[in-house]
């Protein structure tokens, strides 16, 4: 019969949940991160901490330090202080030690969760994870054994989960999540669609509201949840933080006067993907990023910045690349926009927009025309062909630069009578013609569709 220590579960248990509600940063790979905990109650632990190839994966009290925090990840590693849980040289031995190692990407490092026997299985060697000798000492050595369901073979993952598998906490429909940045709790608004197993990881995309709005007003003025239902992915609509009317602003970086101490927004996207992927069960290879004219330049700013975190965007009313240049505000200043990889992109722009005008101009916050950053994104990109325009109906028109690196077009569809506004919203916001010939929803999913963040 087997025998689990009750308060080593529930310690792990609540050190996984406080991890999650502390805001506590994961890769972007990391389905859940903590303690796991095995014989005796025990926890899983990298001798001494140390990082160097071939350090000890030993059995030790459980002490919630860093060498027992343990992110089990989507591509199937179990990952601490930066590397991987790995079975020696791959050995299909019983008694071959389990070390660590850096992440290689190959079967010596790949892991399986039985729900069942609660065994976790390196496929390449067929062979389980083991406390040696069946011994609790603290310093006992893990290795591989022939998997037999004895309780030297039992682990408690961090919050029950299993390489690659998650369960979303939330049911169908709107609901708010605390998102935690810097010993402060925000509330983030985020719509999960309907038909879908909590336990199937989604695609998610950030929605980001324009000036003088919330989050939730953005749902609503993006008419997005629709689409959320027909492709079955989750939508996520936070907040900014600068107030603005009746409603709140983004700290883009690089432009304007933001208050003393405002939000570092870039920071908060970044911890909202990080949270909400854990919590909503998302796909963290398939995150994107749209957003509506100051939603549209915070999103454009973020992928400057973090393109490690979202694989594609689409700016409504608001594309950029790179804050004006302060020697030429009619071009984007390079520096500011220096993405880690190529970035995908869709945008969406009415000709006759007075706020943030297509040829350029406006305020400090917006100076160089749609076309020239249509332009620079394709420069980053390294695209070869274009621009190539098509009309794609009586007032629509479509650019496309193409023949990309990693295939990161960048389009822009220019509305020739279109105002400040979102292209087949069903909200009449005052700010000129809404067009109905084109729905952005649908043509950014599609465009979506086709990337994925690298994995590591």
């Amino acid at each position: 019969m087997k025998v689990r220590s009750r308060a080593g579960t529930v310690a792990v248990l609540v050190a996984a949940a406080v991890a999650l509600t502390a805001g506590v940063s994961l890769p972007a790979s990391a389905a859940v991160a903590g303690p796991i905990a095995g014989l005796a109650g025990k926890c899983l632990d990298v001798a001494a901490g140390g990082t160097a190839n071939g350090t000890k994966v030993q059995l030790y009290d459980c002490n919630g330090t860093a060498a027992q925090q343990w992110n089990v990840a989507d591509d199937g590693t179990i990952r601490a202080l930066g590397k991987c849980l790995d079975v020696s040289g791959g050995i299909n031995a019983n008694g071959t030690k389990v070390q660590l190692w850096d992440c290689l990407g190959n079967g010596h490092q790949q892991w399986r969760y039985d729900t069942t026997t609660k065994g976790l299985m390196n496929p390449e060697t067929g062979r389980c994870l083991d406390a040696a000798g069946q011994s609790s000492a603290n310093g006992t050595q893990i290795q591989v054994w022939a998997c037999n369901s004895q309780t030297n073979q039992d682990w408690v993952l961090p919050g029950g989960g299993t390489p690659g598998g998650c369960t979303r906490s939330v049911g169908a429909g709107e609901h708010q999540i605390p998102v935690t940045l810097a010993g402060r709790q925000y509330q983030v608004t985020v719509y999960v669609p309907a038909g879908t197993s909590p336990a199937t990881r989604l695609p998610m995309v950030l929605d980001l509201h324009g000036t003088q709005m919330t989050g939730s007003q953005q749902l609503q003025y993006s008419v997005i949840k629709p689409a959320a239902d027909a492709g079955k992915f989750l939508v996520v609509a936070p907040t900014g933080d600068i107030p603005a009317a009746s409603g709140f602003a983004w700290n883009v970086p690089g432009v304007g006067t933001v208050p003393a101490g405002a939000r570092d927004d870039v920071a908060f996207l970044d911890q909202v993907i990080t949270t909400a992927t854990a919590v909503l069960c998302a796909d963290p290879s398939r995150v994107y990023g749209t957003g509506y004219s100051g939603g549209g330049r915070m999103m454009s700013a973020f992928a400057c910045q973090r393109a490690d975190r979202v694989a594609a965007i689409a700016p409504v009313a608001g594309l950029r690349a790179g804050r004006p240049d302060p020697q030429d505000t009619s071009r984007p200043d390079p520096q500011s926009c220096a993405p880690v990889r190529p970035m995908p992109v869709i945008a969406f722009h009415g000709e006759q927009d007075a706020t943030n005008p297509y040829q350029g101009g406006g305020t400090e916050l917006w100076r160089y025309s749609v076309p020239v950053a249509q332009r620079r994104w394709a420069q980053i990109n390294g695209c070869t062909t274009g621009p190539t325009v098509t009309a794609v109906s009586a007032h629509v028109g479509k650019t496309v630069y193409s023949t990309c690196t990693a295939g990161a077009d960048v389009v822009l569809y220019a509305v020739s009578n279109g105002g400040h506004t979102w292209p087949d919203t069903s909200v009449d916001n005052g700010n000129g013609t809404v067009t109905h010939e084109i729905s952005a929803d649908t043509l950014m999913w599609e465009f979506f569709q086709r990337f994925r963040l690298p994995t590591a």
